[in-house]
């Protein structure tokens, strides 16, 4: 395990609490997050009071009218605050996502943007409550027949998070909570989950399971409703997920344990063969916390090779000289495996560091992604966009997209990728920023939706963390 100092990283828990809210009317929350870089646990509290909707107008900094950035909405706290996992894009060009704060009570809730002539309108489709959920763990993914699925880490019957299902009714949505973890299934949710041909739901929690490491799980359809299963429990000293699960389109699911083990603390990539005898869980790769990277910390994306695609919070630098500033990699299938190389290794640099999220791969083979460091304005940098292009054979060539600059332009991307529109465009979400008054969730500002189109436009059509034949965006 990497170490600074004599400092060890310290695991990066995705946990927040609500606290109760005082008598003046203003929601208070405090988020929590346990810095590795640092190995100290910082708090952020963030007072939101009730204001009006507020459409932003274009964000002023030069690289964004270079790269064509422009925020497409300022959350500002009853309308939700703090967006951390991106957005999906739907039909007729609506986005979908989830806050993770914000709301009446502050325990988030699912948001819609649909366009308009001269923007975008926001609606909140569901606010949590507790009892029927809190803390959104990652965007929704949309059913056949337009219903919307996600979960939540915390809330439900137990406390320990739910699996939820928004119903179209009319205009709206009716949702229906459709399991609540109590331990031994599973608890804390965490990342989205996968929908596949069937209808059957798949995904991962942070804790619970035999050996109370998380698990990974499916939830298939029944008369009554859905029926949950674990498909594979983590060992006490195996690990734990922090990142949701993907799908390839032969059904094999592919995620990853952050680095909490005591056997691979640096990370692992394991594979899931669900099979009607039983599941086959596999170690793809376990990282070696120097060179080639250190924890994981971000849903993976899967071509149509079967090549995956991913990040790592720290790593890329070698052993004893520090714990690095985070890696882009890729895991080549071979006869006996998978074989490991590093795409690109990031610095202390305007270029950015600390990816924390998906990567979004286009059909040229081009990949995209966000760190949570860096870029220009904010203490320690407002975040970045970045692209890697394919050069020569095994190699890519970096390029910085766009560096976020503070309000009221979005601020930390964190845990959010990059979803395609079908015009060439992305849209992203960050946790701070915008033109809201209201909210310091780490830094100022209640956090945005934006919209960026990079030189040239990307192919349009595919998403991040997701089997690059599958298509999505309006």
């Amino acid at each position: 395990m990497l170490q600074s100092s004599g400092l060890s990283r310290v695991p990066a828990l995705r946990l927040a609490w609500l606290v109760r809210a005082p008598a003046d009317g203003t929601v208070a929350m405090m988020t929590w997050t346990a810095h590795p870089s640092r190995g100290t646990v910082m708090a952020a509290a963030a007072a939101l009071v009730t204001a009006g909707l507020y459409l932003a107008p274009p964000a002023a900094a030069a690289s964004a009218r270079a790269s064509g950035e422009r925020v497409l909405y300022s959350f500002d706290g009853p309308d939700g605050a703090g967006p951390l996992s991106g957005v999906t894009a739907g039909p007729g060009g609506v986005l979908y996502g989830t806050t993770d704060f914000g709301g009446r009570r502050g325990d988030g809730d699912v948001f819609s943007l649909t366009p308009t002539g001269s923007g975008y309108t926001e609606r909140a489709l569901v606010r949590f409550t507790g009892a029927n959920g809190a803390k959104p763990g990652g965007t929704v993914v949309i059913g056949a027949h337009g219903d919307l699925f996600g979960e939540t880490v915390i809330g439900g019957a137990a406390g320990g998070g739910t699996v939820f299902e928004l119903v179209r009714a009319g205009s709206g949505f009716t949702e229906k909570v459709l399991h609540s973890f109590t331990g031994a299934d599973g608890f804390q949710p965490i990342g989205p989950l996968v929908l596949d041909a069937r209808g059957d739901l798949f995904g991962v929690t942070q804790f619970g399971g035999t050996g109370g490491q998380g698990v990974v799980y499916e939830m298939t359809p029944t008369a009554n409703g859905y029926a949950e299963q674990v498909l594979h429990s983590f060992a006490a000293s195996g690990g734990q997920p922090q990142a949701g699960i993907t799908m390839a389109g032969n059904g094999t699911l592919y995620g990853t344990l952050y680095g909490f083990s005591q056997v691979h603390p640096d990370g692992t990539v394991f594979s899931i063969r669900p099979r009607k005898t039983g599941s086959v869980y596999t170690d793809l790769y376990n990282f070696k916390g120097g060179t080639d990277g250190a924890n994981p910390f971000a849903l993976l994306t899967v071509d149509t090779s079967g090549e995956i695609y991913g990040t790592t919070q720290y790593g890329g630098v070698p052993p004893g000289t520090g714990i690095g500033n985070g890696t882009v990699f890729a895991l080549t299938p071979t006869g006996s495996g998978y074989t490991e190389r590093v795409l690109h290794s990031f610095t202390r640099q305007r270029g950015g560091f600390y990816p924390e999220a998906p990567l979004l791969l286009t059909s040229r083979g081009d990949l995209y992604g966000t760190t949570t460091q860096a870029g220009s304005g904010c203490r320690g940098g407002c975040g970045t966009i970045f692209e890697l292009t394919p050069a020569s054979p095994g190699s890519y060539t970096f390029r910085l997209v766009y560096a976020f600059a503070g309000a009221p332009d979005g601020t930390d991307p964190v845990f959010a990728g990059l979803a395609a529109g079908h015009s060439g465009q992305m849209f992203g979400t960050t946790r701070s920023g915008g033109t809201s008054t209201t909210c310091t969730l780490v830094s100022p500002g209640c956090g945005t939706v934006y919209q960026i189109t990079p030189e040239p436009p990307v192919a349009p059509g595919h998403s991040p963390g997701t089997f690059l034949t599958s298509e999505a965006g309006p």
